[in-house]
């Protein structure tokens, strides 16, 4: 009798046990007497992640040259040399995507370059070459 109640005790206490219980310590599962590995999932990173950041500091960096050259503190030919950087930093970043994927590397440099850009607009922005009208 006593052998029958341990054996439903053991049985109950199996049956409401978790699926990580079930599977034992560390995620690995017991069956047939060998270790089965379990599959462990890695959230990755969106292949395109941080390019809506890149495109809101190119937009930024636009709006500053125009907001310059409106105000007159950004000559003609610093406005256009500033765009053209520009614009070579979006080439770069259609390069950089056009296999669907930025890689972390790529997005480092894209932002170095803006860095770079952004101090060239602060610098021309600031050199006292106006543009007279």
């Amino acid at each position: 009798m006593k052998t029958a109640i341990g054996t439903l005790m053991a049985a109950a206490a199996f049956s409401i046990m978790t699926p990580a219980q079930a599977n034992g310590p560390h995620g690995y599962g017991y069956g047939n007497g060998h270790v089965v590995p379990q599959p462990v999932y890695v959230a990755h990173p969106h292949p395109l992640a941080g390019l809506r950041e890149i495109n809101a500091r190119q937009e930024e960096q636009r709006a500053r040259i125009e907001r310059g050259f409106h105000r007159g503190a950004i000559t003609r030919f610093e406005f256009r040399r500033l765009m053209a950087e520009q614009h070579d930093i979006q080439a770069m970043e259609r390069a950089f995507v056009s296999d669907g994927f930025l890689h972390p590397r790529e997005r480092m440099e894209l932002h170095r370059r803006l860095d770079i850009a952004s101090q060239h607009i602060w610098h021309e922005a600031r050199d006292n070459e106006r543009r007279y009208r």
